[in-house]
């Protein structure tokens, strides 16, 4: 499996958490942003997406773009999507609530008025999280996992990375809420991805350096020993 994207965590980055949780080899291409400035740097994703953006995912002859798409994709491929109809129902409704949380404060670290902004920002992201913590307790399948007791899923995956963000971007404010925290910081701490968020391999940065916030490594939270 090849996946083609930026140097940055960015879109993504719950693919990659759930091939390292399951440790399946594959290969990540970071594309320098110079490269894909110019048309040259594009033409392979012109080929093989319908509007010339990364990430993309090639699994053989296979090949597929759309991030959303991509997760679901390693998610089936890796049995991390639940057995059922009900459970992979479960696991798209945390998957999208998580994606959604991760999408606002994406699209915020890029706002112009970040700066001014951030405050208000932070109020609102605590009203998510009190609403999201509620959620959590009342469709948990155990402290640890969000949908099937015992076993990582998309969901947590995409919900441990969308907390993740908060971290920098908000500090203290996930930690207002243990049960979130605790949840993400045992998901990070799982066999497999314990090793990739504390190694070279792992983008340093949440997005690229032309955002507001998250473009440099002490802008994004690194995990360590």
């Amino acid at each position: 499996m090849k996946i083609t994207y930026f140097d940055g965590r960015g879109r993504v980055e719950p693919t990659r958490l759930m091939l390292e949780l399951t440790r399946t080899p594959y290969e990540y291409v970071a594309t320098p942003l110079e490269a894909w400035m110019s048309e040259e740097g594009k033409a392979f994703a012109r080929e093989l997406t319908p509007f010339c953006k990364l990430p993309l995912l090639q699994d053989g002859a296979f090949s597929l773009c759309q991030s959303c798409a991509i997760h679901r994709y390693v998610a089936r491929k890796l049995g991390l999507y639940g057995n059922t109809l009900e459970e992979s129902a479960r696991i798209d409704e945390v998957f999208e609530t998580g994606q959604e949380l991760y999408l606002d404060a994406a699209k915020f670290v890029w706002d112009p008025q970040f700066h001014e902004r951030r405050a208000e920002h932070r109020e609102t992201t605590r009203e998510q999280l009190a609403s999201l913590a509620r959620y959590f307790t009342k469709v948990r399948a155990d402290p640890e996992h969000w949908v099937l007791p015992g076993r990582y899923t998309l969901a947590d995956a995409m919900m441990a990375y969308a907390l993740e963000q908060l971290l920098p971007l908000h500090p203290g404010l996930v930690e207002e809420h243990p049960e979130l925290h605790h949840a993400m910081t045992r998901f990070f701490a799982a066999d497999g991805v314990r090793e990739y968020v504390r190694s070279k391999r792992r983008c340093p940065t949440t997005t690229v350096p032309f955002a507001q916030f998250g473009g440099k490594p002490e802008e994004t939270h690194q995990w360590t020993d």
